[in-house]
């Protein structure tokens, strides 16, 4: 006999689950034991394996209280995750009073059926915002699908799911705060260093088709030791071991650490630099003639001007216009891996040179006694405590002039803006407080950034079983996949070898790259036509609203014009990223203002997001004319 309450229901979740539809609808015969009953006040409970899902005397009530301490409910742009369905009293208290987006997580797939057989659920499973799943990797495509980086994200469960699925609750709140914290570095990369990323690569487009590659270092050193020098509290720990053992490795350096090695007279084989912005300061007075450095093509064009033994370019995957140029040039760059951190490139560039036994040094990924950085390094000065009356961790500097001093080049540590990026990088540190499991089995307060490092290197680890991995970090993070042991514990069988670094220039061919030259100048001139007349409107646009106080159809038509143009200009470049990761960031924050344009009714708040507007257009214009620039200068 048909159930009329269970298709109802599956054919609200098919709109965008069918399979979830489809495999609930096959489940025939149920190993839980279910039992519908009566509170004293009538409300119906549901016992689950003998454990009733709602508080036995006021169920309402109590999914009442949980939303109740739920901050700005109201807030739009909210994901609420409610783990477990039961009666669907919790999901109906936050479906009713929230306007942000809901995902009902039910881990037990019989429940589902169960529960969809007997109750009336379609209605609130046909509104656009709720979505419904048992499947973790599709709540965490949802949650990746319909949120952005300001999306604040809850978890909210009855105490009978809490006291049932206690660790499975604590996990995957972990894993939603990390996948947050992945989304957020994505979109930060995108909007924050992708236009500088791109206009680096422009800039030294000759250059980087006529320097050497990681790639003709392969298996250089098979047989051989490799220890990758990193600027966490644990290299000074080490220093005094690096320097008793530094015949017995290659040592690989990242920038932050070059200070406290030549402070103790420890000369790195390789110095491994990816930074898109000007980091100069950390090589300050450093001598490099006896070094070579491994850099990124989209890294500051400082470097190409460093006195250093030999340079090789690291062309890693899928990292701004890397695949775009790679391609052109015939390189292949397939196993070229470098995710998240400087210390990656090294182990990637490592895993190249054919090293059979890697060690980490400095690479913590965790705040131990409240150190940060390794003392010597460039960020010493900045340490993380706990604040007993914000009952939290936070960063601070302990000296905040020698900090800024240390974290500025020259240029900006003397400009009108130096506090606000010494200040606001202090900012950003304190956002992303995160917890992870320390080598000692407890938990360390650290960034969310390193959080996301440690699932890289075991990553790593997973994939490359036959390299012998130690971490020789001592009290830092755990990394599954690495063996902890102190640096005084590695027995070393062999000296380094004083292998010849062979270094090989790539012979491109110069029409190739005169071809690719003049490819992109003809984009920008056609790019520039299309996006200067845009700043005009914009500013007719603030005009008017000053004048009038209101929207009206002339700021509609006009901001109409304005948004067919930008759309035009992604759709037509949308498959040539040195168009896009230049222009994304722009066009991604003028589409944000203008849907929080729709939603506010503040005037101050109306005319910011104006303002700002301007602002995007205005530096998409002054980064397409650098491009050109660099295109035109020979």
């Amino acid at each position: 006999m048909e159930n009329k309450v269970l298709n109802a229901n599956l054919n609200a979740i098919k709109r965008y689950d069918k399979y979830l539809a489809e495999e609930i609808l096959t489940i025939n015969n149920v190993k839980s034991t279910f039992e519908l009953f009566q509170n004293e006040n009538g409300d119906y409970n549901f016992l689950y394996n003998k454990i009733p899902l709602h508080n036995t005397q006021d169920a309402k009530q109590e999914a009442k209280k949980i939303v109740d301490k739920i901050e700005e409910i109201e807030n739009k742009n909210t994901v609420r995750i409610i783990y477990g369905l039961g009666l669907g009293y919790l999901a109906d208290e936050f479906i009713s009073r929230s306007t942000g987006k809901i995902i009902i997580y039910e881990p037990d797939i019989e429940l589902l059926r169960v529960v969809f057989e007997i109750l009336e659920f379609s209605e609130n499973l046909n509104k656009n915002n709720v979505f419904i799943t048992n499947n973790k990797e599709k709540l965490l495509r949802i949650i990746n699908t319909i949120s952005n980086k300001e999306t604040k994200i809850t978890v909210s469960f009855l105490s009978s799911y809490f006291n049932i699925y206690k660790n499975d609750i604590y996990k995957l709140a972990n894993i939603i705060e990390q996948r947050r914290g992945e989304k957020q570095a994505n979109t930060n990369t995108i909007n924050k260093i992708a236009p500088l990323a791109t206009l680096n690569t422009i800039q030294n487009i000759d250059k980087i088709a006529n320097t050497a590659l990681v790639n003709s270092l392969k298996d250089i050193y098979k047989n051989s030791t490799a220890l990758i020098a990193s600027a966490g509290p644990s290299l000074a720990e080490n220093i005094e071991k690096i320097k008793k053992y530094r015949d017995n490795f290659i040592l690989f350096a990242v920038g932050p650490s070059m200070k406290l090695l030549q402070e103790n007279g420890i000369i790195p084989d390789f110095l491994c630099v990816v930074e898109a912005l000007d980091t100069s300061t950390q090589l300050k007075d450093i001598n490099l003639s006896t070094t070579n450095l491994i850099f990124e093509p989209y890294s500051n064009s400082y470097l190409w001007d460093l006195k250093t033994k030999n340079k090789f370019l690291f062309f890693s995957k899928n990292n701004f216009l890397n695949d775009f140029i790679a391609n052109y040039l015939q390189i292949n760059i397939e196993d070229n891996i470098n995710i998240g951190t400087v210390s990656y490139c090294a182990l990637s560039a490592a895993k190249i040179m054919g090293f059979d036994k890697i060690i980490l040094c400095g690479q913590d990924l965790a705040f131990k006694d409240g150190k940060c950085y390794a003392k010597g390094s460039i960020y010493e000065d900045l340490e993380c405590i706990f604040n007993p009356d914000a009952n939290k961790y936070e960063i601070r500097a302990v000296n905040y002039e020698e900090y800024k001093k240390k974290l500025l080049s020259k240029k900006y540590y003397e400009s009108k803006y130096a506090d606000i990026y010494a200040k606001g990088y202090i900012k950003k540190l304190n956002s992303t407080i995160y917890s992870v499991m320390g080598q000692d089995g407890k938990m360390h307060p650290t960034q969310a950034c390193y959080a996301i490092f440690i699932k890289y290197f075991e990553e790593f680890a997973k994939n490359n079983k036959s390299i012998k991995l130690i971490n020789s970090s001592t009290g830092g993070a755990q990394i599954n996949g690495f063996e902890n042991m102190p640096l005084e514990n590695i027995v070393f069988n062999n000296t380094a070898p004083k292998t010849q670094i062979p270094y090989c220039i790539n012979a491109y061919n110069a029409k190739k790259i005169h071809i690719l030259k003049e490819k992109m100048q003809k984009t920008y001139i056609e790019l520039e036509k299309l996006i200067n007349p845009l700043k005009e409107i914009q500013e007719e646009i603030i005009k008017e609203f000053n004048r009038r106080k209101t929207q009206n159809k002339n700021i509609e038509k006009s901001q109409q014009k304005i948004i067919s143009i930008l759309n035009e200009m992604i759709e037509k470049y949308y498959n040539l990223p040195y168009v896009m990761y230049l222009c994304a960031s722009c066009t991604n924050t003028y589409f944000s203002n203008l849907t929080k344009i729709a939603d506010t009714k503040d005037l101050k708040q109306y005319q910011s997001l104006h303002n700002n507007n301007l602002k995007q257009l205005k530096i998409l214009s002054l980064n397409i004319e650098k491009a050109k620039k660099f295109l035109f200068d020979e």
